[in-house]
């Protein structure tokens, strides 16, 4: 069984986009690392939308 078959959630943008953000944000927390949620959401959907222009077929609602 292949991961995403496994986890189709994660093929959800927003899903994704949330729980990066929510565990960044935590693990910076747990080192005292004080960075906002905003910038780190931020962050991750600039990242997320630099893996979408290479074309790499990730998410659900893309075409195939």
């Amino acid at each position: 069984m292949k991961f995403y078959d496994k986890y189709p959630k994660l093929k959800e943008k927003q899903f994704l986009s949330e729980i990066l953000a929510s565990t960044v944000f935590s693990t910076m927390s747990l080192e005292d690392q004080q960075v906002s949620m905003d910038k780190i959401k931020a962050i991750v959907f600039n990242l997320l939308q630099e893996q979408e222009s290479k074309g790499n077929q990730f998410f659900s609602d893309q075409a195939a």
